[in-house]
């Protein structure tokens, strides 16, 4: 008696098989590069969804970096994808808005912002790009006690306000030009800010330097975005040419920054990353900033040297927009 064989159902292809899986992480990549959006309509909210979304909206160079390499291949496998691609330009469209580009025809006020790590005590680095670049202004952030010893006898700056700390929220203030009306200031966590006026080219420029509590949870990071809030409208409030740099814990496409332009307070710092410092932030994230108010033209922007930190520096040159 002879057995039938019931015929076996077809096996995809390996390229069948790729191809599916090649489809898959576009389509999220996409999704991942959409997630500012929501992120933004539930800025003001305090909610965990709304803090799992700003987590996640921070990684626009990974989700960029992954549709280009399996949206290109599944396109390869079939052109029909190729429409995902479109989505490349999502990260520059979907970061906060910038503040406008500015020629150097008068003076250029220079701010940088470093964030040089609690554990690390050698501030050589940090000394030799300040006698190369010669900012104006630097905000040192995660200032121990001993650093901040070593900080005082830069020649360069001698008009320094130091809160040092040997949790990771210590600052700087580090100014060549003299300061006025300097202020530190706890909030209820006992995080300090500093806010100063700097007298340069007969103008008085309002400056704040700010480190704020990172957003470990709903609730923390609903106060980064209340207490950035308050920031610039108070910049917005003084009038003053106003700089506002640090470690904001938030990147151009964190709800952090929404609404934030319409306070009076524009991001001058670009999209490059400043952390994880390593091969220097490839595929990190933009977490230092320089913010500034209508009244500065960004000249040029840069991310710094690695200072023995696990976070990059920014330099910032600026001038004021009625001297253009």
């Amino acid at each position: 008696m002879l057995t039938t064989i019931p015929p076996q159902a077809p096996q995809p292809s390996r390229r069948a098989f790729w191809a599916r899986r090649l489809q898959a992480l576009a389509l999220l990549s996409v999704l991942g590069l959409l997630l500012p959006l929501p992120s933004h309509l539930l800025a003001a909210s305090s909610g965990a969804v709304a803090w799992l979304l700003d987590l996640t909206s921070h990684w626009q160079w990974l989700f960029l970096l992954g549709l280009l390499l399996a949206g290109g291949l599944a396109t390869w496998l079939d052109k029909r994808w190729a429409i995902l691609l479109l989505a490349a330009p999502l990260p520059w469209l979907t970061a906060s808005s910038p503040a406008p580009g500015s020629e150097a025809h008068g003076p250029v006020f220079s701010v940088a912002s470093a964030n040089v790590s609690l554990h690390n005590q050698d501030p050589q680095a940090l000394a030799l790009w300040l006698a190369q670049e010669r900012p104006d202004v630097v905000i040192v952030l995660e200032v121990s006690p001993d650093y901040a010893v070593a900080l005082q006898p830069l020649r360069d700056y001698p008009f320094q306000q130091l809160v040092p700390q040997d949790g990771p929220f210590g600052i700087a203030l580090l100014s060549r030009h003299p300061l006025r009306q300097v202020q530190v200031i706890e909030d209820a966590d006992a995080i300090a800010h500093i806010q100063a006026q700097v007298q340069w080219q007969n103008q008085l420029i309002g400056l704040i330097a700010v480190h704020p509590m990172p957003p470990l949870s709903a609730h923390y990071h609903s106060v980064r975005n209340a207490k950035l809030r308050a920031l610039a409208r108070q910049a917005s409030a003084s009038k003053l040419p106003t700089v506002l740099a640090g470690d904001l814990n938030a990147t151009p496409w964190s709800s952090a920054f929404s609404g934030l332009a319409q306070h009076g307070l524009r991001r001058a710092s670009g999209l490059a990353p400043t952390w994880p410092a390593a091969l220097h932030g490839l595929l990190g994230i933009p977490l230092d900033h320089v913010l500034v108010t209508p009244h500065w033209g960004v000249v040029s922007r840069q991310v710094g040297p690695d200072l023995g930190s696990d976070h990059l520096p920014v330099l910032l040159r600026l001038s004021l927009r009625d001297a253009d």
